[in-house]
C-alpha cells in the first residue's frame, strides 16, 4: 500500500510521487471493506467530487489496482474507492480521536481524554502525504520517490472513470458552479451522517 501525491517541480511540471503507508495505518484503512457502499455516478458528481473545489485536505492511497481517496471532512474521514472496473464505493468514518479538529464527541465516543492525539491513523493517512508534497526534506524522511511508469499506469486506470465524470460535470455545472458546490456540500452532510467508528490498535 502506497501514498501517492503530486509534487510541483521547479520548471512548473508536476511529478507523481509514491511513499509507503505504515502497516498500522494500512490495517486501519483496510477495515473499511465491509462498510463500503456503492456510489453511483450521479451521487459522486453531486457529492464527493466537490472536494476538489474546496480547501479540504486529502490523499490518494494505492492498494494493488485500487485507489482510496481519503478526505478530511466531517464527521472525520471520507474514503472513496476507485477501481479499474469503474466501480465507485465510499464510506464515512468518525475520527479516531473524538474531538480531533474541534469536533464534538458523541456519547458513544466515550471520554476524549482517554485518546492520544498522536495515535490518530486518520491524521497520518491525510497529512503524511499532504505535507510531503510541499517539503523535500519530509519526502526524503518519509521515503517518497517519483512513481515508476507501472505505478502511474495503475493510478491512472483506477482514476480514469472519475476523470471522465469530471468532463461531464464541467459541461453540466460550470455555468452555475457556486450553486452546484453548495448542493454537493449539503448532500455530503446528509449522506455522511455520524459516520462509522473503526477500531485501531491504539
Amino acid at each position: 500500500m502506497q501514498y501517492l501525491n503530486f509534487v510541483s517541480e521547479a520548471d512548473g511540471t508536476q511529478t507523481l510521487y509514491a511513499g509507503p503507508v505504515s502497516n498500522k495505518d494500512a490495517a486501519y484503512l483496510l477495515q473499511i471493506a465491509p462498510y463500503l457502499r456503492p456510489l453511483e455516478d450521479e451521487a459522486y458528481m453531486m457529492g464527493p467530487a466537490v472536494v476538489l473545489h474546496t480547501f479540504a485536505k486529502y490523499s490518494y492511497v494505492l492498494d494493488g489496482n485500487d485507489v482510496y481517496w481519503c478526505i478530511e471532512w466531517d464527521p472525520g474521514l471520507l474514503v472513496v474507492k476507485f477501481s479499474p472496473e469503474h466501480d465507485l464505493a465510499w464510506v464515512s468514518l468518525r475520527s479516531p480521536v473524538p474531538n480531533f479538529g474541534g469536533r464534538t464527541p458523541l456519547p458513544e465516543d466515550g471520554d476524549p481524554d482517554e485518546y492520544e492525539d498522536e495515535d490518530n491513523p486518520q491524521y497520518n493517512l491525510i497529512f503524511i502525504p499532504w505535507d510531503a508534497q510541499f517539503d523535500q526534506t519530509d519526502r526524503e524522511w518519509r521515503s517518497f520517490l517519483p512513481a515508476d511508469t507501472e505505478l502511474q499506469a495503475r493510478f491512472e486506470r483506477a482514476l480514469s472513470h472519475a476523470n471522465a465524470l469530471a468532463t461531464v460535470m464541467e459541461s453540466r455545472y460550470s455555468a452555475d458552479r457556486e450553486q452546484w458546490i453548495q448542493r454537493c456540500k449539503q448532500n455530503l452532510k446528509l449522506w455522511s451522517g455520524n459516520g462509522i467508528r473503526l477500531k485501531h490498535s491504539g
